[in-house]
């Protein structure tokens, strides 16, 4: 599938971002390289970097806009990192309203000539129920699907063939060994959900992040605290949680590393489950890589909603 390229909010330069990649590719895109030879690319958050190295190898020098540990939703960057838009070649985004505000500063800051690439957009989405606004139906969580994983990173590899011409074998060669990767992974997930029994397949989560895990592996989403990070859930809302944890007998609640959970452990201990975690884009020092965190949460759910001591 070919990648999705645009210009956020400048839809009048796309004719003209579109027309400086083609001349890249036809002069074998020398100037889409620094001094080093490397192209230079700006990834919203660390997730999307990883996919980025991985099939870009020594070819690209990535950059993270969103700090490790930081909420994508709300970040505010410096101008030291906007800076970094200025210098890219391709700028690496989930796009659906993901990253917020940053849609404005990304507009704003990158260059004419680089590539803009909004990996999931034009994917099949999730709809959220009755959003606020009408025009942000889409969850962007598409990743924590595997599939969706993989589609992202063949978006990433032709749009760097497409930048980088005198390259395009390598991310070839390096996207086959990552996808073939990412098709062993998904495997190990859809294995770590089968053995837990259909009855106990059931997600409460801090956050609305996990439409895709769920649909893709076969989970139910019995509830979560907010359905957007910096929401402040009601008394209501944590009372309807806490019965909703003991209706459906979940064995246990997730949390997130990036979020301040208070209120959901308070639920977990009223109705007497354990609390866990999940990954969603977030990075750690236990967990690195795209790899990392999908591999960690196949076991975390086989260990808290099946019982299992791995």
């Amino acid at each position: 599938m070919r990648p999705s390229i645009r210009r956020i909010q400048l839809v009048a330069i796309l004719a003209t971002v579109l027309a400086t990649a083609a001349l890249g590719a036809a002069c074998g895109g020398d100037d889409e390289t620094d001094d080093s030879g490397q192209v230079k690319v700006t990834a919203t958050l660390g997730l999307f970097a990883d996919l980025v190295q991985r099939v870009g190898g020594d070819r690209v020098d990535v950059s993270t806009l969103v700090p490790g540990g930081t909420d994508v939703h709300t970040y505010e960057p410096p101008p030291s990192a906007i800076a970094t838009l200025g210098r890219a070649k391709l700028v690496v985004m989930n796009g659906l309203h993901l990253e917020g505000a940053l849609e404005d500063v990304i507009g704003e800051n990158v260059s004419s000539s680089a590539t803009l690439l909004a990996l999931a957009e034009d994917l099949p989405t999730i709809q959220e129920a009755e959003p606020e606004h009408p025009d942000e139906l889409d969850n962007p969580h598409l990743w924590l699907d595997v599939k969706n994983g993989m589609t992202y990173v063949e978006r990433i590899r032709d749009a760097l063939a497409s930048i980088d011409p005198a390259g395009a074998d390598v991310y070839r060669a390096n996207a086959d060994a990552y996808l073939a990767e990412l098709r062993t992974l998904d495997q190990e997930v859809t294995a770590a959900v089968e053995s837990i029994p259909p009855e106990r397949r059931k997600l409460v989560t801090f956050h609305d992040a996990y439409h895709y895990l769920a649909r893709g592996y076969g989970l139910q989403i019995v509830g979560v605290v907010v359905e957007s990070p910096g929401q402040e859930p009601s008394a209501q809302d944590v009372a309807d949680l806490t019965k909703a944890i003991s209706d459906e007998d979940v064995p246990a609640v997730f949390t997130e590393p990036q979020f301040s959970a208070r209120i959901l452990e308070l639920a977990a201990d009223d109705a007497d489950v354990d609390v866990c975690v999940l990954y969603s884009d977030a990075f750690s020092d236990d967990v690195q890589s795209y790899v990392d965190l999908m591999r960690f949460n196949a076991r975390e759910l086989a260990r808290c909603l099946g019982g299992t001591s791995g």
